[in-house]
């Protein structure tokens, strides 16, 4: 929770657990019933005054987020169940405003908002975690602010088009790293935490703190996943062993997958555990092609002052 707006939230917690009360079972009811609706919205906003200030506007906004993770952290498995699968999605959305925020790469699947690029020193450290098909987002960051980019994907399909090249790739101002390399661990299944297995190739997993380790990097600017669902385990394990705050990671870039429903508690759950280390989405971005798959965008409070 950023410290700025510590004090408001306990106020903003407990109105906004009630709006949010309303508001999902209403989602529920087969009969609408608008004049029921405005009289509840009615005794609820009644004492209140207009908001006008941009200070109690943030309170507001981090106060919905605040008290949708309250309701969820009270019974973890009812909340999850109780969102229907096509709002699942919507649930969060962005809570704060950066000065700056940028689309990188290219139009559609692909492309990454970050924030505050102004802000970031002159060769920036980028980890991309999962290429695929696509570099746009990772040849703009260095062609446009002059990163550092290193790419990890272990997927034999892409490592046929990285030739060795230790020196990397000179792209703009910036350069351009790959290595066959996947973020772990990969699985939450007990024993097969590092197990990572494509195409029927055993392919190497590292964690975020190894991968730094092993590059000699004291920090990490941004921090880009997309690894087609194997974000959790992986972000499990970065948040609870404390790496973004080792690394200094500004920015947290993933693309969420729900492929299964039990995926969905995971989520919440990572976004609580994000939010008690103070990231907060500024931008969010469905996927055009799958409603299961969304782009969240996370900086860090610090980095936005």
């Amino acid at each position: 929770m950023p410290k700025h707006l510590a004090p408001a939230r306990a106020l903003a917690t407990f109105v906004l657990s009630v709006f949010l009360l309303l508001t999902l079972t209403s989602c529920h009811q087969s009969k609408i019933d608008f004049v029921n609706e405005i009289e509840q919205k009615d005794q609820l906003f009644k004492s209140n005054q207009s908001l006008r200030q941009p200070a109690e506007i943030q309170q507001k906004k981090i106060g919905d987020h605040l008290a949708i993770l309250k309701k969820f952290n009270q019974n973890p498995d009812e909340f999850a169940r109780g969102i229907i699968k096509k709002e699942r999605h919507y649930l969060f959305d962005a809570v704060v405003d950066p000065e700056v925020t940028i689309r990188v790469g290219k139009l559609g699947d692909g492309g990454k908002w970050i924030c505050n690029p102004q802000r970031l020193g002159e060769k920036p450290i980028v980890y991309s975690i999962g290429v695929g098909e696509d570099i746009s987002f990772d040849t703009d960051m260095a062609g446009l602010f002059g990163a550092q980019v290193f790419m990890f994907d272990p997927n034999p399909s892409v490592a046929k088009n990285f030739p060795v090249k230790d020196e990397g790739y000179e792209c703009g101002a910036g350069r351009l790293f790959y290595q066959a390399v996947g973020l772990g661990p990969v699985s939450s299944e007990k024993g097969k935490e590092w197990d990572l297995v494509i195409a029927g190739q055993h392919c190497q997993a590292k964690s975020l703190a190894d991968l730094a380790a092993s590059l000699h990097h004291a920090t990490v600017d941004i921090l880009k996943i997309d690894v087609e669902g194997g974000e959790y385990a992986a972000l499990h394990q970065i948040l609870s062993s404390g790496t973004l705050n080792q690394l200094g990671v500004k920015m947290i870039l993933v693309e969420f997958h729900f492929w299964q429903d039990e995926l969905f508690k995971d989520f919440l759950t990572l976004i609580n555990s994000l939010t008690e280390q103070d990231y907060l989405i500024y931008r969010k971005e469905f996927n055009a092609t799958n409603i299961k798959c969304a782009e969240y965008a996370f900086v860090h409070e610090s980095f936005l002052n």
